[in-house]
């Protein structure tokens, strides 16, 4: 039997167990039964994928000579595609975020919960199938990656990374909007990373209401806003799906409290428009909540993200009127301009002179699979400055602090031995706006003093400050004096 089942796939390719079931069946002239228990009974050099779940508790059968081929990959990504919705979201999750999400924002982008949902599998189960499966992949310790067997157009972490910062900045404005307009109560909302929970799934905006209809007079209970976040491109019916999706499965729920659904978009296509409009959903457009002026700024610190590096070293005036225009905004983007240290660091580095500049580079350690991501790297004055940046409000643990120079300065040296073999000079560099607790200072000055093949350097805030002004770079005193206010007391490990 398993020579038979060798057979198909090796004629027909890689596919799901009932496809292949069908062509056993039409091909050697069994009973739909037969051929299933010659599926099931397939030994080496049959495989079949269990752990992803498939309409009909289907497997997806494959030859080992076929893992990773052309035909495995398309195979598989079409029978997720046909034949498992909650799969399909994840992998258009990551597509549509140009190949990577951070860990605590994806639960809000996908259909799955992250609490038990009788019938449906938890968000956390969803994520270990991925990984088993080599669809996703761990790209460090905040983001999931998108193999790169898998399609996306236009892989690309920086612009990822400046999406997900755009988004919050959305949500939050938005929260902010419903909050002024009386919409729900006062300090209430809970956004994206906030453990923005209802109904056992996470959203990238949640707040209860007291407004009618959603306020039940007679039981004097509360209704829900709850609402999700679709940016950088025109939302498609694929797009909108997890957001339907969710919405489906919980409107199954019994007493639960009234709730208004909502969907943060910047454009969205004719066909999905109308898919939301059939679920009740309020589609909120960003350019009819917000100026334009508004949705031209998200816009251009989207692009400074993805083109950082080239921007600050041809045109530094770009990133000038950036920082202008959000010092004028009084506060509004406190965490934009948090996200944007790095740039900051990096314009400092362009203002005082350098050789050359990066900003986000992704690197692969030597003789190893693991990836790590440089926030700066600058060649100046025959060295090489790697730079940490750390923009958080809360000092800097000596945990931090202790795999930054155990483990992450000793594997970016290796990295650098390969990638510059005839400069020696290399320095480690850590900006924290929170400053350090004693405890990690006490570490970093003494690998300082005892370090000799290269140097190791840490700033506070107040250091930066000094070091802007001894070098007159004015944008960045004026960013940090008017957006970052003082260390708080909890710790950052």
């Amino acid at each position: 039997m398993s020579k038979r089942v060798i057979n198909l796939l090796n004629k027909y390719g890689p596919m799901l167990s009932g496809k292949l079931a069908h062509i056993f069946e039409k091909e050697y002239g069994v009973s739909n039964m037969a051929a299933r228990q010659a599926l099931s009974r397939a030994k080496n050099p049959v495989n079949k994928i269990c752990t992803l779940s498939f309409e009909k508790n289907q497997k997806f059968f494959y030859l080992e000579s076929q893992y990773m081929s052309q035909g495995y990959i398309e195979g598989l990504l079409t029978a997720i595609k046909e034949n498992s919705q909650v799969n399909w979201i994840y992998i258009c999750a990551f597509r549509s975020q140009h190949g990577y999400v951070s860990k605590d924002i994806l639960p809000a982008l996908v259909a799955s919960p992250i609490k038990n949902v009788k019938g449906h599998k938890l968000h956390q189960r969803v994520i270990e199938d991925l990984l088993n499966c080599r669809i996703i992949e761990e790209f460090d310790e905040t983001r999931w990656k998108l193999c790169d067997w898998v399609p996306v157009s236009g892989q690309n972490l920086a612009r990822a990374t400046g999406v997900e910062v755009v988004k919050k900045q959305i949500v939050n404005d938005f929260a902010k909007w419903a909050r002024n307009i009386n919409f729900i109560g006062y300090d209430s909302s809970k956004t994206l990373v906030e453990s923005a929970e209802f109904a056992n799934f996470q959203w990238a905006f949640t707040a209860p209401s007291y407004v009618q209809p959603l306020y039940d007079m007679a039981l004097q209970k509360n209704g829900f806003i709850v609402g999700d976040i679709f940016y950088g491109q025109a939302a498609t019916v694929e797009d909108v799906r997890f957001f339907i999706d969710k919405l489906s499965i919980i409107r199954n729920f019994k007493k639960l409290p009234a709730f208004l659904p909502i969907l943060l978009v910047e454009s969205v296509t004719p066909d999905a428009l109308k898919l939301l409009k059939e679920n009740k959903v309020v589609v909120a457009f960003i350019k009819n909540l917000f100026d334009e002026r508004y949705t031209e700024l998200l816009a251009e610190i989207v692009n400074v993200f993805t083109n950082a590096s080239a921007i600050i070293a041809k045109n530094p005036g770009k990133i000038e009127e950036l920082f202008l225009e959000l010092s004028k905004a009084e506060g509004r983007y406190n965490d934009i301009v948090g996200d944007m240290f790095e740039l900051m660091v990096g314009y400092y580095y362009q203002h005082i002179g350098c050789r050359y500049i990066s900003i986000g580079r992704t690197i692969q350690i030597p003789d190893s699979g693991k990836m790590n991501e440089l926030d700066v790297l600058v060649e100046r004055d025959g060295k090489i400055i790697v730079v940490e940046c750390k923009a958080t409000r809360s000092a800097i643990s000596e945990v931090f602090v202790k795999k930054w120079l155990n483990i992450n300065i000793p594997q970016i040296r290796k990295w650098l031995n390969e990638k510059y073999p005839n400069i020696k000079n290399f320095e480690f560099q850590l900006w924290s706006l929170g400053g350090f607790t004693q405890e990690a200072l006490e570490l970093l000055k003494k690998d300082a003093e005892k370090a000799k093949k290269y140097e190791i350097s840490f700033f506070n805030k107040k250091q930066i400050i000094e070091m802007a002004k001894q070098h007159n770079v004015q944008p960045i005193i004026d960013i940090l004096h008017q957006h970052l206010k003082p260390p708080l007391e909890k710790i950052v490990s």
